[in-house]
């Protein structure tokens, strides 16, 4: 085990991104073979990391064949452009509802700014455009050949973002899993809803988890974080936490809560699940976004 890389699975290496500088919370999946695929990327702000990381398991930038972003969301996606800059060779292949905002993120930059600030913002960095020409846009299904045998099959999983996108790997049945389900941090057993703005659909996002329960993976590879093998777990936990989240945050919203109170009140509830007295600022971080994500989806469809 490296500073960086982690051997998951077959094949397969977690690349961790030391996002903001803390280890353990957003990671990029390396899976090697005659055409190395990188599955997500992280922050524009730790793009380093990930070539660290790619370092140490012996794979130049000029090898990187593939790189999936899942979403444009920052913390999976916000690299990707610098990235490109240092993998020649690369093929960007994302939902075709990614690849408008891969090609320009002013929008993007814009929606995050307004959900995270300009302070955040700049901790975060700022995604770079990426080519057209270097992007390929899959729909709701697509399969996709790594060499030496490994081939993996890209499944549109809207609900977190309708843009989303799972890759399951076919002869292991891995699935790395994008934001398709919960966070669970290590060192913490609770696990929380990642349903942030703007783009949150509950109804969706249950469904995603019906289908991908379907392929029967033998083992989840989450960005937040790590391998999961109690795969049954993970699935129902993460579609009764949903469903019960949007009901407590609604009631609160009925109430006149504001965002903060209704934060507080999340907290209260990961805290006893996980039996500790207070959480990693960056699980708050994860709360507040679901907290805001849900009251989102709220407000619009109220």
């Amino acid at each position: 085990m490296g500073l960086y890389a982690t051997k998951v699975s077959e094949r397969v290496y977690m690349l961790d991104t030391y996002a903001l500088g803390q280890p353990g919370t957003v990671s990029a999946y390396l899976v090697k073979g005659p055409k190395p695929t990188l599955v997500d990327c992280g922050y524009a702000s730790s793009y380093q990391n990930v070539l660290a990381g790619l370092a140490e398991v012996g794979v130049m930038p000029t090898d990187v064949r593939y790189l999936i972003p899942t979403h444009v969301h920052l913390d999976h996606a916000g690299a990707a452009g610098r990235l490109v800059k240092e993998m020649p060779n690369v093929e960007v292949i994302a939902h075709e509802r990614s690849t408008p905002h891969l090609v320009d993120p002013a929008r993007l930059v814009e929606s995050s700014t307004m959900v995270f600030g300009k302070a955040i913002m700049e901790l975060y960095g700022v995604p770079e455009p990426i080519p057209a020409e270097r992007v390929t846009s899959v729909g709701e299904e697509h399969h996709l050949d790594l060499g030496d045998g490994v081939t993996a099959t890209l499944i549109h999983t809207p609900g977190h973002a309708p843009h989303q996108i799972s890759v399951m790997l076919d002869r292991t049945k891995a699935l790395l899993t994008a934001d398709a389900v919960g966070i669970v941090y290590p060192g913490m057993k609770a696990l929380i809803p990642t349903t942030p703005p703007p783009s949150f659909r509950p109804d969706e996002l249950v469904a995603t988890v019906g289908n991908l329960r379907q392929t029967t993976p033998s083992e989840l590879l989450v960005p937040h974080f790590g391998r999961r093998t109690d795969v049954g777990w993970v699935f129902d936990r993460t579609v009764e936490l949903v469903q019960s989240w949007v009901d407590q945050v609604k009631a609160l919203w009925r109430k006149g809560a504001s965002l903060d109170e209704i934060t507080e009140e999340m907290e209260a509830e990961v805290k006893r699940d996980a039996g500790v007295a207070e959480l990693p600022i960056y699980a708050k971080v994860s709360v507040r976004t679901s907290a805001m994500g849900i009251r989102h989806y709220l407000e619009k469809n109220a």
